[in-house]
């Protein structure tokens, strides 16, 4: 069965100022304006254009970021009740390792702490994931003794270290949501 990627979660050939923003300040989270417009490609001035401080530029990469994890929890059909919790735990992983980045700047960066928006949009994107963790459980996919927020974040984790795996060249892109995948199985996956 094959994966339906919506468009706007494939890579492109020259990456948005927000993506090279989300991977400056995932680098380094006290990266300057400066610092991200340089990477960019572009000048300090057209930045401040379009995010007059730092902080309007983290709340809008976090708003890209929730927008590509909403995307991708979507198309990952958590909820098909037609197929196995295996089989969307697989897919949800395949979907999010390439989005590692946006995942550890979303809980890398403390000033979005303060932003109600993001705090309850963030919440919102948990839903289906945490909905997805106790049916996967209910299926013995997953441990059903463990807490729903423990598994859900170890998810996350494995995506993150795949993702970050990637990035230094220690993994093949197409072996890293395998790895994740089977590392999840093995530590939060139900024991017989």
């Amino acid at each position: 069965m094959s994966v339906h990627i919506r468009r706007s979660t494939i890579a492109r050939e020259r990456p948005s100022t927000l993506e090279i923003a989300a991977d400056v300040l995932v680098a380094d989270a006290t990266a300057s304006l400066a610092e991200v417009a340089k990477a960019a490609g572009i000048g300090r001035t057209t930045l401040h254009k379009h995010y007059p401080t730092r902080q309007a530029l983290l709340v809008a990469v976090a708003h890209d970021s929730l927008r590509l994890l909403e995307n991708a929890i979507e198309d990952a059909r958590l909820d098909d009740q037609g197929e196995s919790a295996a089989e969307a735990l697989r897919r949800m992983i395949e979907l999010l390792v390439p989005l590692g980045s946006r995942i550890a700047f979303l809980l890398r960066q403390p000033s979005l702490d303060a932003e109600v928006a993001i705090t309850e949009r963030f919440e919102r994107v948990e839903e289906p994931v945490n909905a997805f963790v106790e049916r996967a459980q209910q299926e013995l996919v997953l441990r059903p003794e463990l807490p729903v927020w423990w598994v859900a974040n170890s998810l996350y984790s494995f995506v993150y270290t795949a993702w970050e795996g990637i990035t230094l060249g220690k993994l093949a892109p197409l072996d890293a949501p395998g790895l994740a995948l089977d590392t999840a199985l093995a530590g939060l996956g139900y024991r017989r």
